[in-house]
């Protein structure tokens, strides 16, 4: 019986020796990536956990490595394999009252949740799936997408946002340390313009939050998109990552917290969120409707003189609108520049709504709006900087 164990034994410490010596040599092809790797928390898994050999094996591939390839799994589902929580977490599609229609989430499938994505342009490719992802973050500047290299539909394998979009699986740290880089390269405007002709804006999370306060200097601590979408808590009673990447004011406000926003807001954060985003949210509604007479009365105008201008001027008040609306955070990311483009959206469709009736008198969406968010800007200063003494 000590024989048998014995040579058991050792054929398994050959085997690891073996299999050791045989992933050894993928560093004399790929030696900076081999050297990232085995230094890092990823260099005890091997590699065929995240590279499928192909025909033949790896040793197919390091005699003929042009001609015979291993596959790259890009897929969450190999990470949940060791970090099953972080996995949980991320995986909110899995869930069985995951809603497609209320809620957005890196791990809902492009190909299920927007299937129009695929009838798209390489920037859609570029930031609904892993693969274009990848590449998109390359280069760590915002509008830098190379269009042209962008991956082909047809060689796309992972369409939901997985751990390697953000994570490089070799060194197991973020593609880009900054995290307003990170995030802001999917999720911005690709630099459009008001020109008159743009209506619609979408995604303008960079561009608000990079010129925001939180970042130049306004805020008592400069802060990045993981400090408020990414709680971290660890306790006998719940432990959370933040991969759900959900933006939790009462979470944030927990002691334990790593985020640390408690120690400055202790447990007045939730309400401070509602006070600033009650007006931008008033005020968007408020738009909405007025934005349906600027349309009734641009109508009324068609065919005249005054038509093109005052569709410019109906585009324009849309781009305001539909920017600070579809960036989703009611002004949180930005509540100066989100309080002015409101208030620039409210002058734009009054001068078509005035043009329509031929009135001197504009609408009125929120009376006493602009000097109710002079006194809510104040007030919100105030408390900040009381926070920070």
């Amino acid at each position: 019986m000590r024989s048998i164990v014995v040579v058991t034994t050792v054929f398994l410490f050959l085997t690891t020796v073996v299999g050791a010596v045989d992933f050894e040599e993928c560093g004399d092809c790929h030696g900076e990536t081999y050297a990232v790797w085995s230094s890092s928390p990823h260099g005890s898994a091997s590699c065929d956990i995240c590279h499928t050999a192909s025909p033949g094996g790896f040793d197919a591939h390091i005699s003929a490595p042009f001609t015979s390839s291993p596959d790259v799994n890009l897929s969450s589902e190999v990470c949940g394999d060791c970090h099953s929580g972080v996995y949980d977490e991320w995986n909110e599609f899995g869930e069985a009252d995951f809603d497609m229609e209320a809620i957005a989430s890196h791990s809902e499938p492009t190909e299920v949740a927007e299937p129009y994505v695929l009838n798209s342009g390489a920037s859609c490719v570029a930031c609904k799936s892993t693969d274009g992802g990848i590449l998109n973050i390359a280069d760590a500047e915002p509008y830098a997408l190379d269009e042209e290299g962008a991956h082909d539909l047809e060689v796309v394998s992972e369409w939901a946002i997985s751990c390697a979009a953000c994570h490089d699986p070799h060194d197991t740290g973020p593609r880009i340390d900054d995290s307003i880089l990170l995030c802001g390269n999917c999720h911005n405007t690709e630099g459009v313009v008001m020109d008159g002709n743009t209506p619609i804006v979408r995604h303008a999370q960079w561009e608000l939050v990079s010129t925001s306060g939180y970042v130049d200097g306004s805020h008592p601590t400069s802060i990045g998109c993981v400090d408020c979408h990414m709680v971290k808590i660890s306790n006998d009673e719940v432990v959370e990552t933040g991969h759900t990447f959900d933006f939790d004011a009462v979470l944030l406000s927990n002691p334990d917290s790593g985020n640390n926003c408690s120690l400055c807001h202790q447990s007045s954060l939730p309400s401070l969120v509602e006070e600033k985003q009650a007006p931008i949210e008033s005020h968007i509604s408020a738009l909405n409707l007025l934005e349906e007479k600027a349309g009734n009365a641009l109508e009324s105008i068609n065919g005249t003189d005054a038509y093109e201008e005052q569709k410019a001027n109906y585009n324009n008040g849309q781009f305001y609108l539909t920017k600070i609306e579809n960036d989703g955070s009611l002004g949180i990311h930005n509540l100066e520049t989100a309080t002015n483009d409101l208030v620039a959206s409210e002058e734009l469709f009054n001068k078509v709504i005035i043009a329509g009736d031929g009135s001197d008198e504009a609408e009125k969406p929120v009376p006493g709006f602009s000097a109710f968010i002079s006194i809510a800007l104040l007030a919100a200063v105030a408390f900040i900087v009381r926070k920070g003494r």
